[in-house]
């Protein structure tokens, strides 16, 4: 490792073109589905889904296109469902469930610039290694003949080798300062076939120094 660190070093110390770009970004979204209303059910409840999240990513462009990329992110997303489900022989209804669900995302890789550091619009390619960790947990209230009941569910925590690829144009306000727009996608298990399954959309600022 301090050889590593020795190598990395030297080659900057030799390189003009070193610099750092650095983008932060969050999100917040919420979506709110209500129950059919029916004669029997005036009260249908309703189902509401909360994702929270935020993406760090930090570039060092030991050359003038090529960076290498250490990233982070972090999301929450939490559902709260009251429409009321009985099972099949109306012994038991399921009156909530609440469920939240955490995803994290450590990665490092390689970064492919296609336009030089003083472009209005920069676009880049990223590819490398990620840890994919998933947990969380799941109530349920239930009903059983009139006794209210509350079970909890908690899920493991899972956490897999994976791969990344991320696109991403930069839009540059000032020669420090500009918005990046990007999409990343995270594969368990470096499974191609699941690429379409984990796309995280983002939009923030960055700096380059």
């Amino acid at each position: 490792m301090k050889l590593f660190i020795f190598v990395i070093f030297n080659i900057v110390s030799i390189n003009t073109y070193a610099y750092v770009d650095l983008s932060l970004s969050y999100t917040l979204s919420k979506t709110r589905v209500e129950g059919t209303k029916t004669d029997l059910n005036p009260e249908p409840g309703e189902a509401n889904t909360t994702t929270e999240g935020y993406h760090l990513n930090w570039a060092w462009f030991i050359w003038e296109y090529t960076a290498l990329e250490l990233n982070y992110s972090s999301s929450n997303q939490r559902l709260l469902d009251t429409r009321e489900v009985a099972t099949s022989d109306s012994a038991i209804t399921i009156k909530q469930v609440d469920s939240t669900v955490i995803t994290q995302v450590s990665g490092a890789g390689i970064r492919q610039a296609f336009a030089g550091r003083k472009s209005r619009i920069i676009p880049t390619l990223a590819i490398g290694y990620a840890k994919y960790t998933t947990s969380g947990t799941s109530k349920y209230t239930l009903d059983a003949s009139g006794t209210e009941a509350i079970l909890e569910v908690e899920q493991d925590k899972e956490v897999s080798s994976s791969s990344y690829a991320s696109f991403s144009l930069r839009f540059s306000f000032t020669q420090l300062m500009g918005l990046t727009l990007s999409a990343k996608t995270v594969m368990p298990d470096f499974d191609t076939s699941l690429a379409g399954n984990n796309v995280t959309y983002s939009a923030g600022f960055s700096w380059m120094f």
